[in-house]
């Protein structure tokens, strides 16, 4: 299957318009490819599920580009800066990081040009679905495709979600033949969560909230007479995503479909912003011990026990791990599973990191976390500043809305996926072209997308 993408993204250019076979490809990729595997080149780093399809995309814009129709710019000053720090990352890592690690019978090897290598070469194929985003979604309707074509695929795969969720998940290893992760970790509050292709059940849910929260800005831009069939979508997303069982991913659809629902948008990208400025100080208000521990501990553990006592695990371990990363503080300790602590005569982990900034700050120090969240919540950031001058349309607000719920499940989860990094490219493409005014938008939905090819898609 991920040898075959390639033919399959050719039929999606060739039957789609361009920037809808980009959405797709990139799209249906991470849906249906499996999880966890992939084609081991030599020299090169493994191309998985998300590298393969946004290759794919990119070979495919490049080759459309005229159709596209786009004034293809140059990224902003501090898109570029922080791009190319991302880029630099593995080589100072590696620099700094030439000794081997030989702690009782254990040994993590030192690294060297190889993994210098396939780091700047991962970090690329990483962020190519950023700029993909800030070059092709950029504009009202490009995020208005790109949020359409997310609810239209939760509903899609709403129905493999149910069956496992009756079924237990067991897709994976019908078609693939293996399970992508420990099965007790998808059993919950007496049933099962589903994982269909995806690595866990928690990448699921952030998905099924992408979903439910474009659903509730196509009803605010839905005529009249059709609204109740939207409002039955969303609905019935949001029991799929109850279904899910993840207590996170449901607090922030029920806090933010009525904030998508009830107010203004200036004041949901003005949330967004603040979120987004929240979690990339987290590191420094955990550094500095001022973030609220223990009663954000008290607090889960009075609404749900077993929840409190996986948040006190975490809090647990990003103090350890937050240690570890303060001795190799400008480029952290690279991979290998040098950035966790082991045990020496075992030589098992232990320690875990679950959250993307943990993982970020003990992989790549604080460049590797400056260069990844500075793009991630920066593309947010840049959005708030600018609407502060504009208007802003509902579906660009709802995208940075999506996109904060994203961020805000990265200090718990590592849940960053091609799909969040063409979300935030797109704002921060936006950003940069300065917000088109709501009235610009299309006066009617194209035929094409009133209607998309659901059989040519999935199938």
């Amino acid at each position: 299957m991920l040898a075959a993408w390639p033919a399959v993204a050719a039929v999606l250019f060739a039957r789609l318009s361009p920037r809808r076979a980009i959405i797709w490809t990139l799209l249906a990729g991470y849906l249906l490819l499996p999880p966890v595997v992939g084609i081991d080149l030599p020299l090169l780093p493994p191309v998985d599920k998300n590298s393969i399809p946004a290759l794919c995309a990119l070979i495919g814009a490049m080759v459309m580009r005229d159709r596209l129709d786009l004034a293809w710019r140059r990224p902003e000053g501090w898109v570029m800066a922080l791009a190319v720090v991302a880029i630099l990352t593995p080589a100072v890592t590696m620099a700094t990081n030439p000794e081997p690690l030989i702690e009782g019978n254990t040994f993590r090897p030192g690294l060297g040009l190889f993994d210098a290598l396939n780091g700047t070469i991962g970090t690329a194929l990483m962020l190519l679905p950023f700029f993909l985003g800030y070059q092709v979604m950029a504009s009202t309707e490009g995020v208005r495709s790109w949020m359409l074509s997310l609810m239209i695929a939760g509903l899609a795969y709403s129905l493999p979600m149910l069956l496992e969720v009756r079924l237990s998940p067991q897709l994976n290893v019908w078609i693939y033949g293996f399970f992508a992760h420990d099965f007790s970790q998808s059993i919950r509050y007496g049933g099962f969560r589903p994982m269909v292709f995806l690595e866990h059940g928690l990448w699921v849910a952030i998905f099924a909230v992408m979903a439910v929260l474009s659903a509730a800005v196509a009803l605010r831009e839905t005529p009249r007479p059709a609204r109740m069939r939207q409002m039955g979508i969303l609905f019935y997303l949001l029991v799929v995503l109850v279904l899910c069982k993840s207590a996170a991913s449901i607090i922030y659809a029920m806090l933010l479909v009525p904030i998508i629902l009830l107010t203004q948008t200036r004041l949901q990208v003005r949330l967004a912003g603040i979120l987004a400025v929240a979690v990339l100080l987290y590191p420094l208000a955990q550094w500095t011990g001022v973030f609220p521990t223990e009663a954000v501990k008290d607090l889960a553990g009075s609404i749900d026990p077993e929840r409190g006592r996986s948040l006190e695990f975490r809090f647990n371990n990003e103090e350890i791990l937050l240690e570890r990363a303060s001795r190799k503080p400008l480029a952290g300790w690279g991979g290998w599973g040098r950035n966790l602590e082991v045990d020496p005569i075992s030589g098992r982990f232990t320690s875990v990191s679950d959250g993307y900034w943990i993982v970020m700050m003990t992989l790549g120090g604080i460049m590797g976390y400056v260069a990844t969240f500075g793009l991630l919540c920066g593309s947010v950031i840049r959005l708030w500043l600018v609407a502060r001058h504009r208007p802003v349309d509902r579906w660009t607000a709802g995208l940075s809305l999506i996109m904060a719920a994203s961020l805000v499940d990265l200090i718990p989860n590592a849940t960053v996926t091609p799909l969040t990094w063409l979300s935030v490219g797109a704002l921060a493409g936006l950003a940069a072209r300065g917000l088109p005014s709501p009235t610009d938008q299309p006066q009617a939905e194209p035929a094409a997308l009133r209607h998309p090819p659901m059989r040519t898609v999935i199938g």
